[in-house]
């Protein structure tokens, strides 16, 4: 017996368009960003709102019981049995914003959180760097909203402000946590909805700190930015590093981390449907997000197994729409085969390699993959890409062809593969490396990235007994 919420571990999005110049502007002398490709895969055609609320905040708080010193964030951390972290530097402070943004052309609100570092001597002489952080799956619900979680959620914006950045975390669009409740379904691994709530809610983070909330943050923030993000929101961190041009021109992006990242969703998906794993529930977990985003096919017969007695093509997509105010699916899945979850024409395309047996859900894939987006990349940043030898979901060996892919059409990569650890710990495991690579990054100390595939080695932060 198993519950879909229980395949959710840590798998599987952002701004506001750039307004026009005003009208005394040289348009000769100025140029426009470019226009980001936007509704793809058949779905209805929408415009792109330049609505001037875009990218501001229309409530904000200090989250309670996040104000701790660094002796206390210790203690958390030692407590969840993470204390290879510790100790952190600083103490931190968390804030709780809610922000204009779109969805599909309409002006939505969403939520996130800041971490404020809290120096224990004073400010600092130098800003604090800014990082852009996006978390992995908690949900698809606005229950399951990171801002509204009393402890995981704010736990790894906490632990980078203690590490010394200003951590701006959006909540992804459908998982509002506060006020009225989301216009919007949230759509697991879909670039293009977290690319225009991302790069806002940076935009909305900006203008808080540098008004209502001046006054928490000792010392001032960098304008440029890094951008960080671990599974889910590894994917998440390279689309927003592909549509900074489009989205944000005038932030300054100096570097990125993407830990357990899934860059080619044909090849998590292969692989889901060829064996059982954790991947084949969570796959199709984002196809049903997929589908609610994109507005087609009608339905999910063709996709997901519809056998008697669970019909999950007939329920799935129902229980996860009426989930009001809890997080948990309540609906219990006999999922012990693929056959339990994907429709056998499903299976046979797409281990037989007929993609176009597959559509629109092959179309859904590429749009949304780094290297089969029609997103043209536009100068992407130095990029760290973390890995875990022992990952069932983001598997290393079936990404590398997309690395080199990605190296192939300029992106500047630098791998790292962390022995022994899965998908979860992948993240934690290599967190040194990864707050080294932003540091070298922001100090102008790193050397060029090598584009060359890294073989599993022992992360800095593995447990001893591991």
């Amino acid at each position: 017996m198993r519950r879909w919420a229980g395949l959710g571990l840590v798998f599987a999005a952002a701004c506001a368009l750039q307004a026009s110049p005003p009208d005394d502007t040289d348009t000769d002398s100025v140029a426009a960003p470019p226009s980001l490709p936007v509704a793809r895969c058949g779905m209805t055609p929408y415009t792109v709102s330049t609505d001037a609320r875009l990218g501001t905040v229309t409530d904000w708080g200090r989250t309670p019981g996040w104000d701790l010193s660094p002796g206390g964030l210790d203690a958390l951390l030692t407590l969840a049995g993470f204390e290879e972290l510790t100790p952190v530097p600083h103490g931190v402070t968390l804030l709780r914003f809610t922000y204009v943004t779109q969805d599909r052309g309409e002006v939505v609100e969403a939520t996130g959180l800041i971490g404020l570092p809290k120096p224990v001597d004073g400010a600092p002489d130098a800003p604090w760097p800014v990082a852009l952080l996006l978390h992995g799956f908690a949900g698809v619900s606005d229950a399951c909203a990171p801002s509204a979680d009393a402890l995981i959620g704010p736990a790894l914006p906490a632990l980078l402000a203690a590490n010394g950045f200003v951590a701006i975390a959006p909540d992804y669009l459908g998982l509002k946590g506060a006020g009225a409740p989301s216009t919007s379904p949230h759509a697991p691994l879909v670039g293009e909805q977290l690319a225009f709530g991302a790069w806002d809610a940076v935009r909305a983070s900006r203008q808080l700190l540098g008004g209502d909330a001046a006054g928490l943050l000792q010392g001032s923030a960098r304008d440029d930015l890094v951008i960080w993000g671990a599974s889910q929101g590894g994917h998440g961190a390279l689309w927003a590093d592909l549509t900074a041009p489009y989205l944000a021109p005038d932030e300054d992006v100096v570097a990125v981390v993407a830990a357990s990242p899934a860059h080619d969703l044909r090849a998590v998906v292969q692989a889901a449907v060829a064996a059982w794993s954790d991947a084949t529930g969570l796959s199709a977990l984002a196809f049903v997000g997929m589908r609610r985003w994109y507005g087609q096919p009608d339905d999910l017969h063709g996709l997901i197994a519809n056998d008697p007695p669970q019909h999950l093509a007939d329920t799935v997509e129902a229980a996860l729409t009426e989930l009001g105010d809890t997080c948990a699916v309540d609906v219990e899945v006999q999922a012990e085969t693929v056959a339990d979850v994907y429709a056998d024409g499903f299976v046979d395309a797409v281990t037989s390699g007929r993609w176009e047996d597959a559509e629109p859900w092959s179309c859904f894939l590429d749009a949304n993959g780094l290297t089969s987006t029609d997103v043209t990349p536009l100068g992407t940043h130095p990029t760290l890409l973390v890995y875990g030898e022992d990952d069932p979901i983001v598997v290393p060996e079936l990404q590398h062809a997309d690395f080199d892919r990605m190296c192939g059409e300029g992106w500047s990569l630098q791998a790292l593969q962390c022995a022994d650890a899965g998908h979860a710990e992948t993240t934690l495991w290599s967190l040194p490396e990864q707050l080294a690579f932003l540091r070298a990054a922001l100090d102008g100390s790193a050397s060029a990235p090598t584009c060359t595939w890294a073989l599993p080695t022992r992360c800095s932060a593995t447990p001893a007994d591991e």
